[in-house]
């Protein structure tokens, strides 16, 4: 009984040196002899991204973010006080903090995370916590697709005996199509002759946030006029995408004979229709398709009256009156 009682005596004794030699070893040699691994993980839904609706100055889309951390430590280190106290130098042991960063956020969206450093539990089982990343596109996001990283760090943890960790996260996602279109000449009304010839230059602005089909048409024009419209359709860079967002077609327009009384009117309608470029497989959805843009011109006739003609119809009436004026009192006289 003496003995057992003095091995517990000896074995007690140097438990209490080895700590105390331990705790004025260096940290650089505590993490030289007790290093360990840990794992750090990020993960997320795409099928609720890619059903979510990037849309430009629209709301924000909420994308919840999986973290998970693992610490490869003796589990017996982690539970035995004295353990703990001789190999990890520590009697307590806190939760690891993750730090997460959006790393190079596109200047086009406004994104930010909800908890941008929670904490999980040290432990030798798989602990999980979430966050939420935020994003919401500005009005001139670009209808492209981008990658979006994520980066999660750790500090050093258990005394230093677990080095700091990281992890990325990419998430892919595209800003919603918006086709915006502005159209303009700088005469749209003109006088004009009979079989003559005239040309409407009109410039079509990409006011969207992607390149841009721009399909014409004429919709409206009076019988045995021609016309010729020689772009069916233009493809326009966005102003994101090029400093140049602008493009210029022709319209030509001839009058027939016909078109001979003086200020006669005539309108012409045309109409341009913005879709995304390139169109998708088999031709673009609707919701790549813009509202059409109804755009009309007016022709006036010359007319074939000479100068003064009006006033030589004047004089006429004025004589014509006078005329059956003088007519009437002769009778009158009879």
């Amino acid at each position: 009984m003496r003995k057992h009682l003095n091995f517990l005596k000896v074995g007690f004794i140097i438990l209490i040196l080895l700590t105390t030699t331990l705790s004025f070893v260096p940290s650089v040699s505590a993490e030289k002899f007790f290093q360990f691994d840990s794992m750090l993980t990020l993960d997320y839904t795409a099928e609720a991204v890619n059903e979510a609706v990037f849309q430009p100055d629209g709301p924000s889309v909420s994308i919840p973010i999986n973290i998970k951390y693992q610490v490869f430590v003796p589990e017996s280190f982690i539970k035995n006080p004295a353990l703990r106290l001789i190999f990890l130098q520590t009697f307590i042991i806190t939760n690891a903090q993750i730090k997460l960063t959006v790393v190079d956020p596109p200047d086009w969206a406004a994104i930010s995370l909800a908890n941008p450093n929670p904490y999980v539990p040290i432990a030798t089982e798989t602990q999980e916590t979430t966050t939420t990343l935020q994003i919401a596109a500005h009005k001139d996001a670009p209808a492209q697709g981008f990658s979006l990283r994520i980066l999660a760090e750790t500090d050093p943890v258990l005394n230093g005996h677990v080095p700091s960790q990281e992890a990325y996260l990419d998430i892919q996602f595209q800003p919603g199509y918006i086709p915006l279109i502005n159209v303009y000449t700088e005469k749209p009304n003109i006088v004009v002759s009979p079989q003559e010839t005239v040309n409407f230059p009109i410039e079509i602005t990409n006011l969207g946030n992607k390149e841009t089909i721009v399909r014409a048409r004429i919709t409206d024009k009076p019988d045995g006029w021609a016309t010729l419209l020689p772009q069916s359709q233009i493809i326009i860079p966005s102003a994101r995408e090029s400093g140049d967002n602008t493009d210029t077609l022709t319209f030509s327009v001839t009058p027939p004979y016909g078109f001979g009384w003086h200020n006669e009117l005539e309108t012409i309608t045309l109409e341009f229709t913005p879709e995304f470029s390139p169109p998708q497989g088999g031709g673009n959805a609707s919701a790549f398709i813009g509202s059409p843009v109804q755009f009309q011109i007016t022709l006036r006739n010359r007319g074939f009256s000479t100068p003064g003609y009006e006033f030589i119809l004047v004089l006429a009436a004025i004589g014509i009156i006078l005329f059956v004026g003088r007519k009437r009192r002769k009778f009158q006289d009879l």
